[in-house]
């Protein structure tokens, strides 16, 4: 069944990619993807906090964001946490709970018809093969300062069979760089996009963007929605996203891709 999403509502943008965490790291061998009426945990097991995400909206509950707590702490590992715009209870909660703040995420929207897409050059752009994983892996561990090993059991080959596509730039056949697409109707969330680090600056992550939507709006595609880090807001700007939402951070242990 598919659900529709609100693309002017940021809470309803972040319940999707709660529903789409649930098919990113659902294979993983010791994941708890759960998706519930206020909230949910996309949880891959692995001990990285950038494997592990967890939503609270507006309505949640403290019982029930307590709960979400306690779930990753009892099973020792580290987690990012994102607290709904204009909930100072819940926002108060988990300061008193001991977690760190790392300051807001922009929930971006792209919807529109088509998109001018940038050329590749003599890089090649395309949607990978299971036997693309690995060194999708790898590359992905290497651009975020991730552990590749628990990448590799977050996020099996066998995901670009079950809904997952990921994207990938090939440079004299490397790859230099991913994103993650997954469908939902007409809607498409975008996510882990990275790009090795010496490849970086290179033009590498909008033409990976760019191929990847004109496919999808071909296809149907009218909404992209994405939650961005620093590095990537003026990316996503200069294709024409715009911030429907800010939620507030916080960490669980620690993290390479949000600092406290």
């Amino acid at each position: 069944m598919t659900t529709s999403v609100d693309r002017h509502n940021g809470s309803s943008v972040l319940m999707q990619t709660g529903r789409d965490c649930a098919v990113f790291f659902g294979s993983a061998p010791q994941a708890l993807c759960r998706v519930d009426e206020h909230g949910w945990l996309g949880l891959s097991g692995e001990a990285s906090a950038d494997l592990n995400m967890v939503f609270v909206s507006r309505s949640c509950s403290l019982d029930v964001l307590d709960s979400y707590i306690d779930e990753v702490e009892s099973r020792r590992i580290d987690a990012i946490l994102l607290v709904d715009e204009g909930s100072p209870h819940l926002v108060d909660r988990a300061v008193a709970r001991g977690l760190t703040s790392a300051g807001q995420v922009p929930v971006m929207v792209w919807s529109g018809a088509s998109i001018r897409e940038t050329p590749a050059g003599s890089r090649v752009v395309r949607r990978a093969a299971e036997s693309d994983i690995d060194e999708v892996n790898a590359a992905m561990a290497e651009a975020f300062s991730l552990d590749e090993a628990a990448i590799q059991r977050a996020i099996p080959a066998s995901l670009v069979s079950a809904g997952v596509d990921i994207w990938i730039a090939e440079d004299g056949g490397t790859i230099s760089g991913s994103g993650t697409f997954i469908r939902s109707g007409d809607h498409v969330g975008i996510y882990c996009m990275a790009t090795r680090p010496r490849f970086q600056r290179q033009g590498i992550g909008r033409a990976v963007l760019d191929a990847a939507m004109v496919y999808y709006l071909d296809n149907g595609v009218a909404t992209f929605t994405l939650e961005a880090t620093a590095a990537g807001v003026h990316l996503y700007e200069q294709a024409g996203f715009k911030t429907v939402a800010q939620p507030s951070v916080f960490v669980i242990g620690s993290s390479t891709q949000f600092s406290t």
